[in-house]
């Protein structure tokens, strides 16, 4: 990489040279194409940080061996605080110690580093540290065609999508489907999409998730890797999927319906032209992300969980960031009892 280098940190590790290297904003051209290769995420691309305001620090750590690129996370720093802005990714445990002794010593005032949601095995950190499971990602193995993902579901399902298909034909016969890329897609439409999924959350009685800056983050990831699926009807949108492609993995953002649409099944039609969509593309994966909801699991989805990490400098650093401690541990007893709920009611139900 040689368009600007903020730090760099020597690692020698065995016949392997490893490095890591700070880059700050604005980032150089090169680090994008770095980013993708590392872990093929959305969410560990520059389009994450979107939102962040321009006046915070925020930079990337890259750990390179032999001058290649193994792990690349965005993060900010806000005062003594660290917060990993790359989710939903694996590393393993000994990288996660490198990158956490990376950043106490090129930041010397910070007490603590935040990874909301990271995947990594059980590992002996030599810093005080808190964990619980924070969040997960439903994820259908994509097969070689749409006809062999069909076949793969089961005989409910697939009598589902053909039903959803022939009733849409019958209450909308205008109604067209269209996929857009980053460079068709109107920014406008994704707000309407966002816009009826909100609307369906508030008639389940649930409160949007979406906010002006995931919003605009949103726009970001779509803007630069976006696959949406529109449909439209009497000139509106009706309903829709907004996706992002990145190396073999596709992310769904939102999914959206019309009210209207509800007896017809249009968004799990919606859903499964999508994935179909992603399959025709070569992708290997779609990540339904979290929300252990019915019909994901009717789609193949297998969960995986991401835990949420709180990395402290030293005992010290834990006394003066007692606040986040005794959030941090709340949260994750409120979460746990939430799953322990969670898997009673399923249980009951079955």
């Amino acid at each position: 990489m040689n368009d600007r280098l903020d730090d760099r940190l020597d690692l020698a590790n065995g016949s392997a040279r490893q490095e890591a290297v700070f880059v700050g904003r604005p980032f150089p051209p090169s680090l994008r194409a770095m980013l993708e290769s590392c872990h093929e995420n959305v969410f560990c691309t520059e389009a994450r940080c979107a939102a962040v305001p321009a006046d915070t620090e925020v930079a990337c750590y890259l750990a390179l061996r032999d001058g290649d690129p193994v792990t690349g996370m965005l993060y900010r720093r806000e005062g003594r605080t660290i917060t990993v802005l790359s989710e939903l990714l694996s590393i393993a445990g000994g990288a996660l110690e490198q990158m956490a002794h990376c950043l106490f010593a090129r930041h010397q005032g910070v007490h603590l580093i935040h990874f909301p949601a990271v995947q990594t095995p059980p590992w002996p950190l030599p810093f005080p540290c808190q964990r619980y499971g924070a969040t997960e990602d439903l994820v259908i193995s994509l097969p070689g065609t749409p006809d062999a993902y069909l076949a793969s579901l089961g005989p409910n399902t697939r009598a589902a999508i053909r039903r959803a298909q022939r009733m849409v034909a019958q209450h909308a016969p205008d109604l067209a489907f269209s996929f857009h890329g980053p460079g068709t897609i109107d920014r406008a439409d994704v707000a309407a999409l966002v816009e009826l999924n909100c609307l369906r959350l508030a008639n389940k009685r649930q409160f949007p998730s979406h906010t002006a800056d995931s919003l605009a983050t949103l726009q970001s990831m779509l803007g630069a890797y976006g696959c949406v699926l529109f449909a439209r009807s009497g000139g509106r949108i009706r309903a829709g999927v907004a996706c992002t492609h990145v190396g073999g993995h596709a992310y769904m953002h939102v999914i959206a319906h019309d009210p209207g649409f509800d007896q017809a099944r249009l968004g799990l039609l919606c859903c499964f032209m999508s994935i179909c969509e992603s399959i025709r593309r070569g992708l290997r994966e779609y990540h339904l992300l979290s929300g252990r909801y019915d019909y994901k699991r009717r789609l193949l989805g297998q969960q995986r969980d991401f835990d949420r990490i709180v990395v402290y400098r030293s005992l010290a650093s834990v006394v003066a960031s007692l606040p986040t401690y005794a959030r941090t541990l709340v949260r994750g007893r409120g979460r746990q009892a939430k799953q322990r709920i969670s898997s009673w009611r399923r249980s009951w139900k079955s």
